[in-house]
């Protein structure tokens, strides 16, 4: 008897025992134990596997390694893509509008003017770049307040030709740039506003002048600016110094540095100067491109000549010494105007091709074609096209051209191609 009294209190101490021991481990794992040894889950984790603890991980606890998504690829071009970023930017020269231009683009039943005409035969070349900038020699205005030489008013109607042709950027920095003083450079940059044409060179306010002008295409971030030599004599006013962008050897050098700093990749300055039908640049063009290459300028888009000069690549030492590349078009000539003979009418559309390569970007080809105006009359008034000389040789099926016209393209060409490679077109001289 005595026996089976201490087995069974033996039993209910072991009992007790174990129970105290289930309580204790369910306090350590979390897990509440209900009577009958069924359980429930107290902390859930995101992945739905059982937690431990309501305030984290203890002292000898590692906290659990989650994967974590990968962020987006860089960008084509920039450090570390592992590929290349390119865009194809094309100049052209002087936009020009003399009088004879306008009668045969009128229609007096609208009472307005379409001068889409002249920019056919180019507009596919203009239509593939993804920058396409021409120099506008001449202000905007209407109503029939026109006028050419010497002090140039057009049709505002051109700057709607001009985004037709597809044009995107527009400079405006030249010697006729005051022709109709402070309203004239406000009306033209209203009409190529209008346009949602870009624009520099000219300002209507201190604060414009002073922005600066980047245009992104391609993951590549172009930079702009326009200088002339002087405006025919007229004076800028003292009260807007701002009004128009003037060669200053110095200010230019700050105006590339603050385009860098905001993160320009390549940085064109067209430059209007140089002497007005000299087939090739003077000492003073030469020396003004270098040394803006020099301070980080990529390309140098001339124009004011009227006439085709060369173009050069070239290597200039920066500050520290090392070289830097760059390209320099001294004269694109005229791309539209009433002028003729001795090579006035022909002008040069630059095909530039751009690379931009773990963030460094740089000219990878230059491609010249050049271009003839011809000028021919029907019903009394004169008619105006821009051709590309080398394609119309080739296909030689142009209705509106004579034998005699062929053969003096074929000489012009010849001559004009050795005009451009004169200083080695692809090489520094």
């Amino acid at each position: 008897m005595m026996k089976r009294r201490v087995a069974i209190v033996l039993m209910l101490s072991l009992s007790l025992a174990g129970l105290a021991l289930i309580i204790a481990l369910s306090d350590r794992i979390g897990t509440s134990v209900l009577p009958g040894g069924g359980g429930t889950a107290d902390h859930v984790r995101p992945d739905g596997d059982s937690g431990g603890g309501s305030a984290g991980p203890g002292p000898a606890e590692q906290p659990e390694e989650t994967d974590t998504e990968p962020g987006p690829p860089p960008p084509p071009g920039s450090p570390g893509s592992g590929v290349p970023a390119e865009g194809l930017l094309v100049a052209v020269g002087d936009i020009m509008m003399h009088m004879p231009q306008l009668p045969a683009y009128y229609d007096p039943e609208s009472r307005r003017y379409d001068f889409t005409p002249y920019f056919t035969e180019v507009k596919p070349l203009i239509a593939e770049a993804d920058w396409a900038m021409a120099n506008l020699e001449t202000t905007l205005s209407a109503d029939g307040d026109y006028s050419g030489f010497p002090r140039f008013s057009s049709p505002h109607e051109l700057a709607a030709a001009l985004k037709d042709a597809g044009f995107d950027i527009v400079t405006t920095a030249n010697n006729h740039a005051l022709d109709r003083g402070v309203p004239g450079v406000e009306r033209t940059l209203g009409f190529l506003g209008q346009q949602g044409l870009v624009t520099r060179g000219t300002y209507r306010s201190a604060e414009e002048a002073a922005g600066l002008t980047i245009v992104e295409q391609n993951h590549i971030r172009l930079g702009l600016l326009a200088y002339t030599y002087g405006t025919n004599g007229i004076p800028v006013p003292e009260d807007k110094p701002w009004l128009v962008d003037l060669i200053d050897g110095e200010r230019m050098v700050r105006d590339i540095a603050a385009l860098r700093e905001a993160g320009a990749d390549y940085i064109v300055i067209a430059l209007h100067f140089g002497t007005e039908y000299q087939t090739m640049p003077n000492k003073e063009q030469k020396d003004l491109a270098r040394r803006l290459i020099a301070a980080g300028a990529d390309l140098i888009a001339g124009s004011h000549p009227h006439v085709i000069q060369p173009y050069e690549i070239v290597e200039a030492p920066d500050e520290s010494g090392e070289p830097r590349r760059g390209v320099i078009l001294y004269s694109m000539g005229n791309f539209i105007s009433n002028q003729r003979g001795d090579t006035k009418d022909y002008g040069v559309l630059f095909r530039i091709k751009l690379r931009k390569e773990e963030g460094v970007t740089r000219t990878a080809d230059v491609e010249p074609v050049v271009t003839w105006v011809h000028r021919y009359k029907a019903e009394g008034r004169n008619h105006y096209r821009i051709l590309p000389v080398e394609r119309v040789l080739e296909e030689r099926s142009d209705p509106l051209l004579t034998a005699a016209d062929y053969k003096q393209l074929e000489t012009r060409l010849a001559a004009l191609r050795k005009r451009l490679t004169a200083m080695g077109g692809a090489s520094g001289d």
